[in-house]
């Protein structure tokens, strides 16, 4: 059973039938909303809320010292960096530690944080980023 309502769609699967998908969502206000919308609508209590991908995107338009970032993050141990600027414009961030989303910076200092599965390691990963753009910020 697929429904929409506004940016919202819902989504109950033949095999999972206490199991509602909401995609779409943009905040955790829309996450609270969406749940009282289902517990008005099912007339029950939702038992829990897992997030599976958390997809943020900042754009920017400063100017990062890119080679001086990969240059200092390849050495760490916590973390896989690929960067390639012929294939890609943009810096993968790998956290070493699998909870941790993926993460791509780019030259303009616009990021981009995808398949995060908690919005308090999303949050940090935005901390973590935008303390490494303003540490190799051109002048």
């Amino acid at each position: 059973v697929i429904w929409k309502n506004g940016n919202f769609t819902f989504t109950i699967y033949k095999h999972s039938q206490q199991l509602v998908n909401v995609t779409g969502l943009k905040s955790t206000e829309e996450i609270e909303q969406q749940k009282k919308l289902v517990e008005e609508m099912f007339q029950q209590k939702v038992k829990k809320v897992r997030i599976d991908n958390v997809f943020f995107s900042k754009k920017d338009y400063k100017n990062i010292d890119m080679c001086s970032l990969y240059n200092d993050l390849k050495e760490n141990k916590d973390y896989f960096i690929d960067y390639n600027i012929e294939l890609f414009a943009g810096m993968y961030v790998h956290v070493k530690d699998k909870q941790y989303p993926t993460m791509i910076v780019f030259r303009t200092g616009s990021y981009t944080i995808m398949g995060g599965k908690s919005i308090k390691i999303v949050y940090e990963c935005e901390l973590f980023l935008n303390t490494l753009i303003d540490r190799y910020l051109k002048s």
